[in-house]
């Protein structure tokens, strides 16, 4: 993925989310291919590599916020957009966040040297590359803030594929299709380690991203097909899946998710 000269980093919208497959995949592609314009981080295949690293508590707080559907709550995560085994530019802190139906996000561009080197040696030392960078203000505040007060650590790490749509006239509306997404147990470095879990069998998440309203068009499209609005959360489907569901995963929560967020 290409990185703008100016990366936009703070994003006040509603999202809303659908699971599609089969004809209904075909149909909506066609649509929106006659309507708007790749994202222009397509690749040839016309989508691109996502890969998010999410932190949270030894007692799973944030994850938990979520399933509880909390109207107020937010998370981190590292975003990069290459499955190598070391972080690699362009690679941004996120805050991401809702209150009540508005979602916010704040990104913080980073140096993937220099996360990499640090976070070799724990989240502390990425806190503390924050704060002697003097870059923690807003996002950066938090997130330290978060580390020594919940003890936040690397938990969880998704990769999928994205193929993105984009008015370009209108850059408040945005629609996104992801695929093959894949759930990782998060070393203590952030990087996926051991193997993956699938949590998009089958079907692909479509999501509609608007600050002011839907065109109508899409709403048309939306009865057209008969979609029906969901609640899926990556990073809560993901949790649940490498740490809640199976006797290991309770071990990697007990030997693992703990001592982690005390270093």
């Amino acid at each position: 993925m290409k990185i703008d000269d100016a990366p936009r980093l703070h994003f006040h919208r509603y999202e809303f989310k659908y699971l599609i497959s089969g004809t209904t995949l075909s149909g909506i592609l066609r649509e929106l291919e006659l309507r708007l314009d790749r994202d222009i981080h397509s690749d040839a295949t016309g989508s691109y590599f996502v890969r998010s690293h999410y932190f949270d508590t030894d007692t799973f707080d944030l994850y938990r916020e979520k399933l509880a559907g909390l109207l107020k709550r937010y998370k981190f995560r590292l975003r990069s957009y290459s499955s190598s085994t070391l972080y690699t530019g362009p690679l941004f802190l996120e805050l991401k966040g809702r209150n009540d139906n508005l979602v916010y996000k704040h990104r913080l561009q980073l140096d993937p040297g220099a996360v990499e080197r640090v976070m070799m040696n724990g989240t502390k030392h990425f806190a503390g590359l924050l704060m002697d960078s003097q870059i923690e203000a807003g996002t950066g505040r938090r997130f330290v803030y978060d580390v020594f007060r919940k003890r936040i650590s690397p938990s969880v790490v998704v990769d999928y594929h994205r193929t993105a749509f984009e008015n370009r006239a209108n850059p408040d509306f945005r629609v996104t299709l992801d695929s093959d997404v894949l759930a990782y147990r998060a070393g203590s470095n952030g990087h996926p380690a051991g193997n993956s879990r699938t949590i998009s069998d089958g079907f692909h998440v479509l999501e509609i991203k608007f600050r002011y309203h839907l065109p109508g068009w899409f709403h048309r499209l939306i009865q057209e097909f008969e979609l029906k609005r969901i609640s899926f959360s990556k990073f809560a489907y993901a949790t649940d899946v490498i740490y809640m569901n199976t006797f290991y995963s309770n071990l990697d929560r007990i030997f693992e998710r703990r001592p982690a967020c005390l270093n």
